[in-house]
């Protein structure tokens, strides 16, 4: 079976797919430059020309992209771009576009770090775990004003809504029910552009579902290799 490789988004580090490491054996989550040693990328496709060095650079062959946010960007850009290396995708939270308002910029900008409150909040849903919360703004702290802010900036020029259609990779969409960022029509699109996908909405999460119920989304992602790849 591929590799599969877990791409966190923005203002996170590799930790946020813990949960997915763990119960997935021999699968593995990248560090995006700047998250946080280096320099954060400014554009996906910057980033995404990277992933594509790192997937070379584990011999993965063809790979099994899972991400997050930002990470579903770089996943889908790089899943364009480089279609031999892409086997399949994992699309959590995330957008065939991304604009970010103007408001979180102006908080990164001018109210940092008292912001990591805010942004942890808008991630989440209202019953998610006080640990969870603290972890989060943990990964914002490490990863430090800069970075996040090329984080959202990368995000805010990502534009692949005219593309999908020639994607041609089998691709799961996940989005919690409740994701404020990435709000399920968002999800809904890319379900419906991108042809022969399957959508799993979860109920009760937030923008990363797959640290706030990772029991749901580890299932979801399982019975979606199963049916790919005929082994979970």
């Amino acid at each position: 079976m591929p590799e599969l490789l877990y791409i966190h988004g923005s203002g996170y580090t590799e930790e946020s797919f813990k949960a997915q490491t763990e119960a997935f054996a021999g699968s593995d989550a990248v560090t995006l430059p700047g998250h946080p040693g280096g320099q954060a990328f400014a554009t996906v496709e910057e980033a995404s020309a990277w992933f594509a060095r790192y997937v070379e650079w584990r011999h993965a062959g063809r790979a099994v992209a899972v991400g997050n946010s930002l990470g579903g960007a770089i996943a889908l850009r790089w899943a364009l771009d480089f279609p031999d290396q892409a086997a399949a995708l994992v699309l959590v939270g995330t957008g065939a576009r991304l604009r970010v308002a103007p408001d979180i910029f102006e908080m990164i900008e001018r109210q940092w770090p008292d912001c990591i409150a805010k942004l942890v909040d808008l991630a989440l849903s209202p019953d998610a775990q006080p640990a969870l919360r603290e972890r989060m703004r943990a990964w914002h702290l490490s990863v430090g004003q800069e970075s996040t802010r090329r984080d959202y900036g990368a995000c805010n020029r990502f534009d692949v809504m005219g593309e999908l259609q020639g994607l041609k990779v089998p691709t799961l969409v996940i989005v919690g029910s409740l994701d404020r960022f990435t709000p399920v029509k968002y999800a809904r699109y890319l379900h419906e552009h991108i042809a022969g996908s399957q959508l799993s909405v979860i109920e009760g999460a937030g923008h990363v579902a797959m640290a706030e119920r990772p029991r749901e989304v580890n299932a979801s992602i399982a019975s979606f290799l199963e049916t790919v790849h005929g082994d979970p």
